[in-house]
C-alpha cells in the first residue's frame, strides 16, 4: 500500500518545465501581439473562415463580424466579400436614391417655369405639396423597411426600394402638370427608405467598437448624394440644353431627359447591393437551409421595438433632425435662385453646399459616438447624440 501510494504521488515539476511553460506563455503573448498588430492593418492573420469554409477578407470578431474599416476602406481590398462589399454597396445604393429623390428638386427651377417656357408652370404651393409627398412617402416606407430588412435581408430589401424609384423617375419624365410631378415625386420618396437598409446592413457587418463610425460613414456618403445631385443636375441640364436648344420645346425635353441620369444610377446600384452578401457567413435563404439560422418574424421585432419607450425618443429627435436636412435639400436652390438672383446653375452649387457636407460631417458623428462609447458606454452614445442636436438647434435659431 505504501508503495502504491507513492507510486500515485505526481512527481514535481523539475524546474527545466517551469521555464519551459513560461517561455511558452510568452511565446503565445507575442503571437496575439502580433496578430493585433496584423488585424489593425486589416489583415485576417489567423485565417478565420465562415461556416462555409470561406476565408475573410478582413479581421473579424467571435460573430464574425469586421474589426476594422479604415484599413480596408480604400485599396485592393475595397470591394471583397463580405463586409466591404456590403459596406460600398449600401453606401452608394443609399447615395443613388438621395440622389434620385433630389434630382426634380436641383432642376426645379426649369420644372417650375410655364409651359410657354418648356416648364410645368408650377406655383410656390404645388411646389411645397410636391416636396412634402416626396417626405411623406418616405416617413411611411420606412417604418415597414425595417419588418423587411427583418425577413428578407437588407441587401434584397434595399434591392427593390431602389427600383421602386424607377416608376417614379418614369412619371416624372412625362408629366404634364402638377398632380403627375407630385405622384412622380412620391413614387420616388419611396426609394428614400433606404437608409434604414445602409443602416441595418453595415451593423449587421461590423463590430459594436466601431458600427457608429461606420453607420455614419455610410449613412455620410449616401447623403451626399443630395448634395451631389444639386451641384451636378444643373450642369447636366445645361448639357441637355446644348442636345436640345434652349427654346420652349428644347427646355422641355432637356429636364425630362435628365431623369435619365437618377435611373441610370439606381439600376448600377442594384446590381452591386444584388451582388452582396446578407450576412458575414452568407445570404438567409443558405443559411436557412443549412440549418445555421432560423427564419426570423419582422413583426414580432417591430412589435418588440415599438414598445420601447427609447425607440419614440430617438425617433422624434432624428424626426427633427433628419427634418432639418430635408427642408434644406429641397428648398435652398429655389431660395437661393429667388432671394438671390443667381443664375440657375450657380444656385445649384450654392444649394449642394450644405448636402456635400455630408463628406465629413456625418463621419465625425460616429467617431465621437464611438469614442464616447468607449469611455463611457452606452450613456456616452446618448450624450454625445444629445450635444449635436442642441447645437444644431442653434444654429437653426442662427440661421
Amino acid at each position: 500500500l505504501e508503495a502504491r501510494g507513492q507510486s500515485e504521488t505526481p512527481p514535481p515539476f523539475p524546474s527545466q518545465m517551469v521555464s519551459a511553460v513560461a517561455q511558452l506563455g510568452k511565446a503565445e503573448e507575442e503571437v496575439d501581439a502580433l496578430h493585433a498588430q496584423l488585424e489593425a492593418r486589416g489583415v485576417n492573420s489567423r485565417g478565420t473562415q465562415d461556416v462555409f469554409g470561406r476565408k475573410f477578407a478582413v479581421p473579424v470578431d467571435g460573430e464574425h463580424k469586421s474589426l476594422c474599416l479604415g484599413p480596408v476602406l480604400f485599396g485592393r481590398g475595397m470591394l471583397k466579400q463580405p463586409h466591404m462589399r456590403a459596406f460600398w454597396a449600401a453606401t452608394f445604393g443609399f447615395f443613388c436614391t438621395f440622389f434620385a429623390v433630389f434630382a426634380p428638386a436641383a432642376l426645379i427651377t426649369w420644372i417650375k417655369e410655364s409651359q410657354a417656357q418648356g416648364g410645368l408652370g408650377l406655383t410656390a404651393e404645388e411646389l411645397s405639396t410636391a416636396g412634402a409627398a416626396a417626405v411623406g412617402t418616405t416617413v411611411g416606407m420606412r417604418f415597414l423597411t425595417g419588418p423587411l430588412c427583418d425577413k428578407y435581408g437588407a441587401r434584397k430589401t434595399m434591392a427593390f426600394l431602389l427600383l421602386t424609384a424607377l416608376p417614379g423617375l418614369v412619371v416624372l419624365a412625362t408629366a404634364q402638370g402638377a398632380d403627375q410631378f407630385t405622384a412622380g415625386r412620391a413614387l420616388i420618396g419611396l426609394s428614400l427608405a433606404s437608409f434604414v437598409t445602409c443602416q441595418v446592413w453595415c451593423s449587421q457587418m461590423f463590430t459594436k467598437s466601431i458600427v457608429g463610425t461606420v453607420n455614419a460613414t455610410a449613412g455620410g456618403w449616401g447623403n451626399l448624394g443630395g448634395g451631389v445631385t444639386l451641384l451636378v443636375m444643373p450642369m447636366v441640364m445645361e448639357g441637355m440644353l446644348q442636345l436640345t436648344g434652349d427654346d420652349r420645346n428644347g427646355q422641355d425635353k432637356a429636364w425630362r431627359l435628365c431623369m435619365l441620369v437618377p435611373g441610370c444610377l439606381c439600376l448600377v446600384a442594384t446590381l452591386a447591393v444584388i451582388t452582396g452578401r446578407d450576412l458575414p457567413d452568407g445570404n438567409y435563404r443558405e443559411l436557412e437551409r443549412s440549418g445555421a439560422k432560423q427564419k426570423g418574424s419582422g413583426a414580432k421585432t417591430f412589435a418588440i421595438a415599438a414598445s420601447n419607450l427609447n425607440t419614440w425618443w430617438l425617433m422624434i429627435g432624428y424626426a427633427f433632425c433628419f427634418g432639418v436636412e430635408l427642408t434644406m435639400n429641397n428648398k435652398s436652390v429655389i431660395y437661393f435662385y429667388e432671394y438671390y438672383d443667381v443664375s440657375k446653375s450657380l444656385a445649384g452649387v450654392l444649394g449642394a453646399c450644405f448636402g456635400l457636407m455630408n463628406l465629413f460631417a456625418r463621419s465625425w458623428g460616429g467617431m465621437l459616438s464611438d469614442a464616447a462609447m468607449a469611455k463611457f458606454g452606452l450613456r456616452g452614445r446618448l450624450w454625445a447624440y444629445w450635444v449635436v442636436q442642441v447645437a444644431e438647434g442653434f444654429m437653426c435659431l442662427a440661421l
